[in-house]
């Protein structure tokens, strides 16, 4: 049972001076609140993609690898130019009209 105290309690109205502390000390509770969760979900997160950081690491380099071989393949192959209208066409060998 709660202990009742003899004396008459005074209800007092608050200023809006202290309901605006109030709701300012409510709103930085909040935000520290979020600002804790956000860091958690962010420490979650690297530690979920850690392990696949090598993973991808070695496929990209895989991929690396191969583009280089595929160049080097083409690199005698013919290349295609797209010139606009105040572009020049620059021949590297002369060409012969009959």
């Amino acid at each position: 049972m709660p202990n009742l105290s003899s004396e008459p309690k005074t209800s007092r109205l608050r200023t809006r001076f202290e309901v605006s502390l109030i709701r300012l000390q409510a709103a930085v509770r909040h935000g520290i609140g979020r600002e804790d969760t956000s860091e958690t979900l962010y420490d979650q997160w690297q530690h979920r993609w850690a392990g696949r950081r090598d993973e991808l690491a070695r496929r990209l380099s895989a991929i690396d690898s191969q583009l280089d071989s595929s160049a080097q393949k083409c690199a005698d192959a013919p290349r295609l130019a797209v010139l606009g209208d105040e572009d020049e066409m620059v021949l590297t060998s002369p060409v012969e009209f009959d």
